[in-house]
């Protein structure tokens, strides 16, 4: 159950990071500025596995969501931080 929570959640994170860098793009083809955007995520785990540049055996059937949004972590566009579900 919660490998399969969390590859939801952290399916749910990639696709909001591919949404922040379209904003991004246009932002920049606009000329405007913006700062470095902050997803929040109440799965601990989700947002561990954006941070951790081993791959875990059991998330292979994630890969390619995996190493997108940790791409994007290491290059700096975004930041991944955890917060509690009850905010």
């Amino acid at each position: 159950m919660a490998i399969t929570s969390t590859g939801a959640e952290y399916r749910s994170l990639a696709h909001v990071t591919a949404e922040i860098l379209w904003v991004q793009t246009l932002l920049t083809k606009l000329s405007v500025p913006f700062v470095t955007p902050i997803i929040y995520c109440d799965k601990q785990s989700a947002v561990l596995l954006a941070h951790n540049p081993i791959l875990h055996a059991r998330m292979k059937h994630m890969e390619i969501d995996l190493f997108f949004v940790r791409e994007k972590v290491l290059a700096k566009q975004l930041t991944v931080q955890h917060i509690r579900g009850d905010n």
